[in-house]
């Protein structure tokens, strides 16, 4: 990345500055030595995304780039980029506008917005496409199909499921209201069809049956057997039922829980072509460092298979 071009005169003038700057205050071994190369590559980014200024640089200028260098490929081997040269990265980003700041060049540093740092990924229980498709075929009720079509289909976390109303599920525009989740903001997740069928076969067959003895009026879209909003932990305990009727040890033993399922489906998405920006929209995530564990996974995998051949 050492001879990107930038075109931008500006650009080119702050390159060198830096570069005279990074070089001035002793920088010269080890990474240190790459964090010229690493501005180099955000100008040539920006200046592609069509920021004519460093001024007009701000937070979600910032996150496109990390969204951007996480998921490229690496140019000396396979795979994408180490966690420890995406640190380089950021923390070449934050040498850069500290000195623009000393410099008067700007007011405030938006690479501190937001608030970067790269947490250790923790090791979670993914399932197979087959194993998910295993999980359906030993399904007793249409709520059954439901409960993996809402929790891997749409990636909905257990709390969200168990909000879910029946306004929320619009089948004529194939989409799932998802109403102050996580983070007090909603979010609108798309239905395949596959989904949506097993969705509407459950409010059309099932889920008035649960509604007999209960008098009261329950627009939740999940009930129990008893009329009542289905609770979160009654959730997992039928799916864990469902996990140990497959008769898989390779199943059974990955303690699969719903947020497992969530998982699953971030990373089948982005095994698919999925964008980053897409599967951290469609979960809800607000914070570039989770969606970036589904990439790392993917990296991984694609780094094995490329060995392979």
């Amino acid at each position: 990345m050492k001879h990107l071009p930038i075109i931008n005169h500006t650009y080119q003038k702050l390159h060198n500055e830096f570069t005279r700057f990074i070089t001035t205050k002793g920088y010269s071994r080890g990474k240190d030595v790459m964090y010229p190369t690493c501005i180099r590559e955000f100008l040539f980014f920006i200046e592609n995304k069509g920021v004519e200024t460093i001024q007009n640089v701000d937070a979600n200028t910032i996150q496109s780039y990390y969204y951007y260098i996480s998921s490229r490929p690496n140019q000396r081997r396979a795979g994408g980029l180490s966690d420890s040269m995406l640190k380089t990265h950021l923390y070449s980003l934050r040498l850069f506008f500290d000195y623009l700041l000393d410099t008067d060049v700007l007011e405030y540093s938006p690479a501190r917005l937001p608030k970067f740092t790269l947490k250790k990924s923790e090791q979670r229980e993914i399932l197979s496409n087959d194993q998910i498709r295993k999980l359906y075929t030993v399904c007793e009720s249409y709520r059954d199909k439901a409960l993996l079509s809402a929790a891997y289909g749409c990636g909905l976390r257990r709390s969200e499921m168990v909000n879910l109303d029946l306004e929320d599920v619009i089948f004529h525009k194939g989409i799932v209201i998802v109403r102050d989740s996580k983070n007090h903001k909603n979010r609108t997740i798309p239905m395949s069809d596959f989904v949506a069928r097993h969705l509407k076969e459950y409010i059309v067959n099932e889920r008035t049956k649960g509604l007999i003895n209960n008098r009261k009026i329950n627009n939740s879209f999940f009930v129990s057997n008893t009329g009542n909003r289905w609770r979160g932990n009654n959730m997992n305990d039928r799916l864990h039922y469902l996990v140990e009727k497959t008769n898989d040890l390779d199943i059974v033993n990955k303690k699969i829980t719903l947020h497992s399922l969530r998982h699953s489906i971030a990373t089948h998405l982005i095994d698919n072509g999925a964008t980053i920006e897409f599967v951290q929209e469609f979960l809800g995530h607000s914070e570039i460092d989770t969606a970036h564990i589904y990439a790392k996974r993917r990296k991984q995998k694609l780094k094995i298979i490329s060995q392979l051949r």
